[in-house]
């Protein structure tokens, strides 16, 4: 009897151990098959870039479960209309754009800062002219700078040009003075014999942003927690060694040769960040005046602050 019940606790205890092992198992299995988290965004042809490539090409993005979709905008207009029909979750724009988005009605966000370079490439002579024809585009932070930068020195015919490329080929040509452009750009043109002109960025900041649909902060805010942390691991990377956001742009957008790498002017990266709320007001002010009537939106509406570290 004694043998029989010492049987019958040793099939339970190993029972016991096998349901561990299962249990242990099928935990590994869910671990091992869980689903990545998907994000899909929107880049134009600029430095501010190279932290998103860099955390995709170093794979920060994987480290924390993150599949990031990049796609590439040479023309503003189908970065706008990608977001507001939802093919890509998010963009690098500018505060300008977003605050128009947001008193248009598209609920969109800035999340942080990103950190542009821009550049005006001129014709030789030109900055020795009292009058300017300059290719830029019209509501936008090509606009905004171009106020700041130029208008107190020369009287400017603005020619609005959105694509990139045709707004270079314009200066190239001669039938603009200067055009307003992002590095690496900037310094394409430079090689082809045109003048770079770097001016100081405004409020110590340049207005770019990443900024993601309301639908994409609601449906996805692990993804963009993610995001954001790569985003900051990159940017200590390219602080700790420059050459990787050279190196990274060369490789992530096209007709950038190795040449451009050595010339093109950096801005000094950071981490995740928003602008003020004064600085923020400045932007609206600025706008109103452009599309000569009041935005209806305030600063509030255009940030969201919970994915900053």
């Amino acid at each position: 009897m004694t043998n029989c019940k010492s049987k019958v606790d040793i099939m339970k205890k190993i029972i016991a151990v096998l349901l561990c092992i299962l249990i242990l198992a099928a935990g590994c299995a869910a671990t091992t098959t869980e689903e990545k988290m998907t994000l899909k965004v929107g880049v134009m042809p600029a430095v501010d870039t190279s932290p998103i490539y860099l955390a995709k090409d170093m794979g920060y993005f994987d480290e924390l479960n993150l599949d990031v979709e990049i796609v590439l905008f040479t023309n503003a207009q189908d970065r706008q209309s990608a977001l507001q029909t939802g093919v890509i979750d998010g963009a690098m724009t500018d505060l300008v754009a977003l605050a128009t988005n947001r008193s248009g009605g598209f609920d969109l966000k800035a999340t942080t800062l990103t950190d542009g370079m821009f550049v005006m490439l001129a014709q030789e002579g030109a900055t020795d002219k009292a009058e300017l024809k300059v290719g830029l585009m019209e509501i936008s932070v090509s606009n905004f700078l171009v106020d700041h930068w130029l208008a107190e020195t020369y009287k400017l015919e603005k020619v609005y040009i959105n694509a990139i490329p045709a707004r270079l080929e314009a200066v190239a040509s001669g039938q603009l003075d200067m055009g307003f452009f992002p590095e690496p750009l900037g310094s394409v043109g430079e090689m082809k014999g045109l003048k770079k002109l770097v001016f100081e960025p405004v409020g110590g900041i340049t207005p770019d942003i990443m900024a993601f649909t309301q639908t994409a902060i609601d449906a996805k805010s692990d993804a963009l927690k993610a995001f954001h942390q790569a985003y900051d691991k990159a940017v200590e990377a390219i602080n700790n060694d420059e050459s990787l956001a050279r190196e990274t742009l060369v490789k992530n957008i096209p007709n950038i040769s190795e040449e451009v790498k050595d010339i093109m002017t950096l801005p000094t990266y950071h981490k995740t960040r928003l602008p003020s709320v004064d600085y923020l007001q400045g932007i609206i002010d600025w706008t109103n005046g452009v599309v000569e009537s009041e935005l209806n939106v305030i600063p509030s509406d255009m940030i969201d602050t919970q994915f900053i570290d």
